[in-house]
């Protein structure tokens, strides 16, 4: 049995495989550091007459930063892509950006113009923005008990095409000044076949229902991904999942100012740009351009570098089989907070070296300290670090505030891994591993305040999510999660001990919410916490006295006035006349 959907399965594993272009691209200049530099060289001293060593660090640095400049120009535009274009229109551009960003890179190398290749790689960085996106559609496609699994998948198919292209990239097979442009014809194909599978996926339902108001496609978006769990109890309970979702903001269009006067969006706004901001003090953004730099400084060569990279990748592969599940078993926030504290752990490992280096220390084994470090880097990766702020947008904003919170809170980081990116050189040659303790330091600060501060999401709809945000009683549950009948029977089969409930006014709302337990059943809600004399078993759970265990006779007609009741809402389909309902029935019974 599939772990999603069937078709879901297929459409998140054609992303998973296809999708990954960007970062292929965006290694490139990692991978093959040294011939690629080579070709900067050449190019440079032919068309510029540049021939100076520092000129040209110079010029490379400015270069390589030009990837952070295509992720803050993505991410500058994305909001206006995501609802005026629409999320699988804005993949479709991103996956014919790929093929264009591959021929840049192609035809560099022909003209022997560096300045198409920088081009090239601002796009890769274009790429790596808008797969932001693809998270979140993927996400808004997929079951709530299945956002996270869905999101890591396809965050660990990206971990494994990178590490299968590395052999590749070696001196001995394509790493040499005349075979590295094979890499880009690669991703050349890869979007290709990436672009023809996304024209035959449907729209985000989300998108459909709640941006468009298209009812009618969001139910066949719907069926297509929950083709082989959903049959139309469990569509129309995805319906009424975004009908409470929509219904969680005031109106339609918020700016970033809206966003910042709303105490429960300023919040979620807050947890997600700390969740930004991990990738950019981490070791991720420098080891993508000068890792193999770092190595070959530590006393490895680039054809030893390159190994180094590729051991490094398939000793921390299997957490990417793994860690689709346990975001799922364990929750958000402690992987989170794991991966968090391995960055930190990466940045103290390489100031060991860098420290020996700075010392004059200069013992053979220092570059296994680097590697172990990058293991830890690389682990943290594997667990989500770069879908972590995806994830976040998806879960803990409405649909009409995603767009402005993903251009607010990915610009700013950007900028900043810009400035690291291209500073780096002369930040190392100044102040040496005290960089690396410091950057550790801002690692530790981030764990922290996630630690403290996160809201755990896995398995809640969004718009429960929103409302423990605020702070409001909630009566629901996700509706496409799997365990809504294991809570029912928990409650009911409590062995039981008497003790008096007072009457309560109003409608009764859940204590604890667990993930799994469905809004059909909000009115047995109602009916199961009557004020009559109630029983508490030893786990704490009370039970009424007119439960189904109790007494036959009132809780038949209760779950008959129920039953009705539900159905009603399921044709009326609307939460007003739910929550209505569910008044007129407590009123009229208690």
């Amino acid at each position: 049995m599939l772990i999603l959907p069937r078709r879901l399965f297929w459409a998140t594993l054609s992303h998973a495989i296809f999708s990954q272009y960007g970062e292929i691209m965006a290694a490139c200049l990692n991978l093959m550091n040294v011939p690629i530099k080579d070709f900067f060289r050449e190019s440079l001293r032919q068309n510029y007459g540049i021939d100076n060593e520092e000129s040209f660090e110079t010029v490379f640095s400015a270069c390589a930063s030009f990837m952070f400049i295509g992720l803050a120009i993505s991410f500058a535009i994305m909001g206006r892509l995501m609802d005026g274009f629409g999320r699988k229109e804005t993949i479709l551009l991103r996956s014919f950006l790929g093929i264009i960003g591959s021929l840049f890179m192609l035809t560099s190398l022909l003209l022997n113009r560096f300045e198409l290749y920088v081009i090239g790689h601002l796009v890769a960085g274009m790429l790596q923005g808008l797969r932001v996106v693809l998270i979140i559609w993927i996400a808004e496609c997929s079951p709530d008990s299945k956002r996270g699994f869905s999101s890591l998948f396809i965050n660990s198919g990206g971990v494994i095409m990178t590490l299968l292209v590395t052999p590749l990239c070696l001196p001995t097979v394509w790493g040499t000044q005349h075979l590295w442009f094979l890499l880009p014809c690669i991703t050349a194909l890869l979007a290709t076949i990436h672009l023809i599978v996304t024209v035959f996926l449907p729209q985000s339902p989300k998108y459909l229902f709640i941006q468009k108001n298209d009812e009618e496609n969001a139910r066949r978006a719907l069926e297509f991904y929950y083709s082989s769990d959903g049959g139309p109890k469990e569509i129309d309970g995805a319906i009424r999942e975004m009908i409470h979702e929509n219904k969680q903001a005031s109106k339609r269009n918020y700016g970033i100012l809206d966003i910042l006067q709303n105490r429960t969006h300023r919040f979620s706004l807050f947890l997600v740009s700390i969740c930004s901001l991990v990738p950019v003090f981490s070791g991720l953004n420098i080891k993508s351009q000068y890792l193999v730099q770092l190595l070959i400084s530590y006393g490895l060569s680039q054809s030893q570098s390159t190994i180094a990279i590729m051991v490094i990748s398939a000793i921390s592969l299997p957490i990417s089989f793994i860690a689709p599940l346990i975001i799922e078993k364990y929750g958000r926030r402690p992987i989170f907070v794991l991966l968090t504290w391995l960055c930190a752990f990466e940045w103290l490992g390489l100031a060991i070296p860098e420290m020996a280096n700075n010392f004059g220390f200069k013992f053979d084994v220092r570059w296994i300290f680097a590697c172990l470090a990058a293991v830890l880097g690389q682990a943290a990766v594997n667990l989500g670090m770069l879908v972590m702020a995806p994830i976040m947008i998806s879960e803990l904003c409405p649909l009409n505030i995603r767009a402005k919170v993903s251009q607010a809170t990915q610009v700013p980081p950007i900028a900043i891994a810009v400035l690291e990116v291209f500073m780096f050189p002369s930040l190392r040659a100044h102040f040496g591993f005290s960089m690396f303790l410091f950057l550790a330091t801002c690692c530790a600060a981030l764990a922290t305040i996630l630690h403290t501060q996160m809201l755990e999401t896995a398995g809640l709809a969004v718009d429960e999510i929103v409302a423990r945000l605020s702070g409001e009683p909630t009566l629901t549950r996700s509706n496409t999660s799997k365990n809504q009948k294991s809570i029912i029977s928990q409650k009911m089969g409590q062995t039981a001990s008497k003790t008096q409930q007072p009457t309560v006014p109003s409608v009764q709302t859940v204590p604890v919410v667990t993930p799994g337990f469905g809004r059909a059943q909000t009115m047995l809600d109602v009916a199961q916490y009557q004020p009559v004399a109630s029983e508490t078993g030893p786990a704490g759970l009370q039970r009424s006295s007119s439960d189904t265990a109790l007494n036959t006779s009132t809780s038949t007609a209760a779950q008959t006035a129920c039953q009705k009741s539900y159905q009603q809402s399921l044709e009326w389909g609307r939460n007003e006349q739910f929550l209505k309902l569910a008044h007129t029935f407590h009123t009229n019974n208690y």
